[in-house]
């Protein structure tokens, strides 16, 4: 396997990639897009599950979305999730130009907030032909979250449109902290994550989190015709398994495997397994 930097553009911004290669191949290999869950960087857990394809012969592009790490954009750590669905569209715009690549054999992988994205490509693009998703976000339920806060994060989207500094928010905090994510372990597997990602920040704008209420990423999945697979996470207090089951209940082709786990804890004591999964999942469907 070989891994090398690579660069491409996603609505007139440059976005920083690592491309993984298998080290040898019998003729144009088939190739997953992947990017990062919410707020994080392309070194965060990413490697793990492209090195393994890759060793199985299966090519991969994980790239940073605008904003964030090695990828050109402003306002730093602003997440427009409409832009983040089309970066992947993208990088397999991307990944189907290259030479060694077969076009007629891609697929996308995500995690939590990448998993929607993935998701809405599989059902928007065609041609996907496999999807892995774990701990999908299939959309916030607005209703239950506090009206005092959808009302400033409204605030804060409408004053950063008007040309107003943007107001920042931790992505993960312990319990108790002011930030987007304080359960499920969030705080101690970004400390693990981040050690050999030096451009993360654990920040993201307010503002983002308006974009977020409003992102609905599963609103056409019974469009999809080829397979997805999920893994879900039982005791996922983020993105909740009963409420991804139902989200994800359209797709005719669709295996899901659960496991008695937290959202981000599943990445503890379960990663290898998750890996394995995603890897003889795609070898299946693009390799056979």
């Amino acid at each position: 396997m070989t891994m090398t930097t690579v660069t491409f553009d996603s609505d007139g911004v440059k976005l920083a990639g690592d491309l993984y290669l298998p080290d040898t191949t019998t003729g144009p290999v088939p190739a997953v897009a992947m990017a990062p869950g919410f707020g994080g960087v392309k070194e965060m857990l990413m490697p793990a599950y492209s090195s393994s394809l890759a060793e199985a012969g299966i090519a991969v592009l994980t790239f940073d979305y605008a904003n964030f790490g090695g990828s050109e954009g402003e306002p730093r750590q602003h997440m427009d999730l409409d832009a983040q669905q089309r970066a992947y569209r993208h990088a397999l715009d991307h990944l189907a130009a290259r030479d060694g690549i077969d076009a007629t054999r891609l697929g996308v992988f995500g995690t939590s907030m990448s998993g929607g994205h993935a998701l809405a490509l599989a059902a928007g693009d065609p041609r996907v032909r496999s999807t892995v998703v774990l701990i999908p976000f299939t959309g916030l339920d607005v209703a239950a979250q506090p009206a005092e806060l959808m009302a400033a994060v409204e605030d804060a989207a409408k004053s950063m449109a008007a040309g107003a500094e943007p107001q920042m928010i931790a992505s993960t905090g312990k319990p108790g902290d002011v930030a987007v994510m304080t359960s499920d372990g969030a705080w101690e597997w970004m400390e693990q994550m981040t050690a050999d990602a030096p451009s993360y920040r654990n920040e993201v704008t307010l503002a983002s989190l308006w974009n977020l209420a409003r992102y609905r990423p599963t609103e056409n999945l019974s469009t999809i015709s080829t397979r997805v697979h999920a893994v879900l996470a039982a005791a996922d207090a983020i993105t909740p398994a009963a409420a991804a089951r139902q989200a994800l209940s359209p797709i005719r082709l669709l295996d899901v495997v659960e496991i008695p786990e937290t959202h981000f804890e599943l990445f503890v004591e379960h990663l290898q397994e998750t890996i394995d999964l995603t890897t003889g999942w795609f070898t299946t469907d693009l390799r056979a």
